[in-house]
């Protein structure tokens, strides 16, 4: 197999470097990871390299002093900074160094490889020069689902990211009508967000559950996120009315209520519909274009759902992914 490149992967975390390495080979690159700010000078001045992935907290000589003195060796080699740390003065320094790009920990290793790939002096032709100048998939306030496991099975519980650091990440702990939930400290909990491009999920521990005034729960936070669905079909800018009902874990369906769709594919819809829908949930839903003959029935989760009113209309915006469609949803689409 012909390389693509050769990259430096410097990070501390001996396992993330072992992922990445992987990640990176699997793609066609050959890979040197170390795991501190003198190993990277070192090895940056012995060796010629396409891109350096490099983090910003190293031991040693941290990630700013490292990437002045790879400036002062090599101006062009392009530098991709890899952090967890939400100090802005020093991705303002990095910037400063002139990198190509940055990504906040936890990354999609996908778009990483994407991003070396465009970063790379070796880059195939065709490739888009421009580089994301950030990639955030933690935010304060953004909604995520919590899957708990107790002696009942596994439940699904709606909350919200409260703040974050350089290795944790606090959650809102969810409430049902008799009060906070209980889930023991080091109990496993498995988080799932959705992105603008795809739905990530990822197993943690709940480190401690601290009491009011916010009553949350501290999780261990990762430095990658894997990609639990992808969104593989074109959405379609259509609106199309429909009729929506909620499943209950007996099979048995409420009363159906109308909204439309904002965008619709194979896989998933964005819906309007008059009232939020906690994430998790599962609903029947009827397409009904104006032809009977063509109307289609899905089965979709609900994996957001926001107030409309920032977006001048009234209601909830529901992205949702479908689980079953009948063969005449094809049908519609393709028409």
């Amino acid at each position: 197999m012909v390389t693509k490149g050769s990259v430096l992967v410097v990070d501390d975390e001996i396992n993330l470097c072992r992922i990445l390495g992987a990640k990176l080979a699997k793609s066609g690159y050959d890979v040197v990871a170390v795991h501190d700010g003198l190993q990277a000078v070192e090895k940056v001045r012995e060796s010629d390299f396409d891109v350096v992935l490099l983090d910003l907290i190293l031991p040693k000589m941290d990630g700013l002093t490292a990437l002045a003195e790879i400036r002062s060796m090599r101006h062009a080699l392009p530098v991709i900074v890899m952090t967890a740390c939400e100090n802005a003065e020093a991705l303002e320094q990095a910037k400063n160094h002139g990198v190509s790009a940055y990504v906040n920990k936890p990354f999609d290793l996908d778009n990483l490889v994407s991003l070396v790939q465009c970063t790379s002096h070796t880059k195939p032709a065709g490739i888009n020069k421009k580089m994301p100048e950030s990639t955030v998939l933690f935010t304060k306030g953004q909604p995520v689902v919590l899957e708990v496991q107790n002696g009942y099975g596994t439940r699904v519980y709606p909350t919200n990211i409260y703040d974050k650091d350089d290795h944790t990440l606090s959650v809102l702990a969810p409430r049902t009508e008799d009060g906070v939930i209980h889930v023991a400290p080091r109990a496993t909990v498995r988080v799932g967000l959705a992105a603008r491009d795809a739905y990530y999920s990822f197993t943690t521990h709940i480190l401690k559950f601290i009491a009011t005034p916010d009553d949350l729960f501290v999780l261990d936070k990762p430095c990658v996120i894997y990609r639990a669905q992808r969104r593989q079909h074109t959405r379609a800018q259509v609106t199309i009315p429909i009729r929506y009902a909620h499943l209950a874990d007996d099979g048995g369906e409420t009363e159906a209520k109308s909204g439309r769709t904002r965008d619709i594919s194979m896989g998933g819809a964005c819906i309007v519909a008059p009232e939020e829908i906690i994430p998790g949930e599962m609903i029947k839903v009827e397409l009904r274009p104006k032809s009977a003959a063509d109307a289609a029935s899905v089965i979709a989760q609900v994996l957001r759902s926001k107030s409309a009113v920032d977006e001048g209309e009234s209601g909830y915006i529901l992205g949702c992914r479908f689980t079953t469609a009948d063969e005449k949803l094809k049908k519609l689409l393709e028409g």
